[in-house]
């Protein structure tokens, strides 16, 4: 029997080169509409998916929470005690801006007077990184660690400047913890570097080197340890400028039968935009946040990625059951995870049929040429001729998304390719030209 892929693309797409020896390949497109099925190849067969994962975890979190849902972060007291708690909640991208505003309002109810500062991130019971996850990628911007404390994407920017003669390093958000070690020097061609370290120690710790040119300006982002307490100490400078003194800060629980109160609360951007966000720009540490979060038990409070992968798990086979799916994080960072093209169709076909949320789903998505991982790929096509998630590993290539055709159809289509090393780019590109075709074709 001939491949699938050898019949189809040589029947309807002769533009279009066969994929390369070396790849592993698996594709499936079907008509949203009418439900033919254009495109198939290995379709039912596992693959590494990468980012294209998120959605996966974007419909689990539309269909536990919903696409409205607002993640609470509450800041409570216990009077009798004196402590103040910050209750880690996982809520994803807080800003200091937010923290300023909750201290501002707990500084009221409180009234001043000297606490002891706490910071519980119980939530979680997880380590902060995933199965799978390389200790290699620890020090990557993608890869940064998972709290139920986060601030920002818990990435620091760093701009370096060597303007006036002198080396200066600034960073955003200002981490009251953060320690700085080595140097940079200033040199015609040179390039600065900053490692971050502290992992062990949860303390923020970037090593500096190499060097920058003369009179010019870097920005450099990496990924820092300690979140969940540089949270609290920039919340606890908030308050005592504004005259409640902060004794100390540590991690801890409110006892069992304490007495209360809520003295502020951070509210979290929509679901529906932390997910455009996760997609669009393909953030795994918001990814994982919002697998675990979708997963808290209702009775413990307790959420953990095994759990958010269970419940996804459950509900791809409720779509598209393939035997030996397996998923190990939300965001696709994982090497091991193993899914199918099709089920990531009928993630695609459940997302964007929903009455509930379809246009959260959709808007969710990258634009060719427009935002997000697909802002440079496809501009030759009218925007949002195609919507998707692009995913990408050392040796993966994948895509998925929805087509919406110079025909007037909507074809929901995911490609997946695991290529030797050095060929993502060439995959790429070869899923591009698969996306014209169909496009113009259809």
């Amino acid at each position: 029997m001939i491949p699938a892929i050898m019949l189809t693309i040589s029947a309807l797409f002769a533009a279009i080169p066969q994929p390369a020896p070396a790849w592993r390949t698996g594709m499936l497109a079907i008509d949203a509409g009418t439900g033919e099925t254009i495109l198939e190849s290995r379709s039912d067969e596992l693959f590494r998916p990468a980012s294209t994962v998120k959605l996966i975890t974007t419909l689990l979190a539309f269909r536990t929470l919903g696409p409205s849902r607002i993640i609470l972060t509450h800041v409570v007291a216990d009077h009798a005690a004196g402590a103040v708690y910050l209750i880690g909640s996982g809520a994803p991208l807080i800003e200091p801006d937010d923290i300023e505003r909750a201290a501002v309002e707990a500084s009221a109810e409180l009234g001043g007077g000297s606490w002891r500062l706490f910071f519980d991130t119980s939530v979680f019971a997880d380590s902060n990184r995933c199965p799978g996850w390389e200790q290699a990628d620890w020090a990557r911007v993608y890869c940064p660690p998972v709290e139920a404390l986060t601030l920002g994407d818990n990435v620091l920017e760093l701009v370096i400047s060597s303007r006036g003669g002198a080396v200066t390093v600034e960073e955003y958000p200002e981490l009251p913890g953060l320690q700085l070690r080595g140097s940079v020097n200033i040199r015609a061609g040179g390039e600065p570097t900053a490692r971050p370290e502290g992992w062990e120690t949860a303390s923020p710790v970037i090593v500096l080197g190499g060097a920058i040119p003369p009179d010019s300006t870097v920005i450099v982002y990496v990924p820092f340890a300690g979140a969940p307490r540089q949270f609290s100490e920039v919340f606890a400078a908030e308050l005592e400028s504004r005259g409640v003194g902060v004794s100390s800060i540590g991690r801890g629980r409110p006892s069992s039968g304490a007495v209360l109160d809520t003295v502020a609360v951070i509210r979290s951007r929509p679901l529906s935009e932390l997910a455009a966000q996760m997609n669009k720009w393909s953030m795994n540490v918001v990814a994982e946040l919002i697998l675990r979060v979708a997963a808290g038990d209702p009775e413990t409070g307790v959420a953990t990625t095994a759990a958010g992968c269970e419940m996804a798990g459950r509900m791809l086979a409720e779509l598209h059951g393939v035997e030996g799916t397996q998923l190990a994080d939300g965001s696709g960072l994982s090497r091991l995870n193993r899914i199918a093209p099709a089920q990531l169709v009928s993630v695609l076909l459940e997302g964007i049929g929903s009455l509930e949320w379809g246009p959260e789903f959709v808007s969710s998505l990258a634009v060719n040429g427009v935002d997000g991982t697909m802002a440079t790929r496809l501009a030759d096509l009218p925007p949002g001729a195609f919507r998707g998630k692009t995913g990408s590993l050392n040796d993966t290539a994948t895509l998925a998304g929805m087509i919406y055709t110079a025909g007037g159809r909507s074809i929901a289509m995911a490609v997946l390719c695991e290529v030797p090393q050095g060929s993502v780019y060439a995959a790429r590109n070869w899923q591009d030209a698969l996306v014209r075709q169909l496009y113009s074709c259809y």
